[in-house]
């Protein structure tokens, strides 16, 4: 059985929803809309993808005047760490 994702989460004491499974275009893994408070990530990716992702679009919502150089950085080297220790199933498709 599946374990139901949370919709929302609070980053930096405010409530941002979370859409899984966005349908995004072009090569949007996730988007970060401040206006609305709303993180939507990809549907299709991933584990690892997925988690590089999400902490990604977490950065952007929780830091929003970092430039995107360093979001990437910060993320990747999350991520890649994450991945190095084993908690991190590449092969694993995030839908399971």
């Amino acid at each position: 059985m599946a374990r139901r994702r949370r919709r929302t989460v609070y980053i930096n004491d405010k409530r941002w929803k979370i859409q899984w499974d966005a349908p995004l275009r072009g090569d949007f893994y996730g988007t970060c809309d401040y206006g609305s408070r709303t993180i939507q990530l990809r549907k299709g990716q991933n584990v690892a993808d997925l988690v590089d992702t999400i902490i990604h679009e977490i950065v952007h919502a929780r830091w929003p005047d970092l430039d995107e150089h360093a979001v990437v950085d910060i993320s990747e080297t999350i991520s890649g760490f994450l991945d190095a220790s084993g908690l991190l199933a590449a092969d694993q498709d995030a839908e399971e």
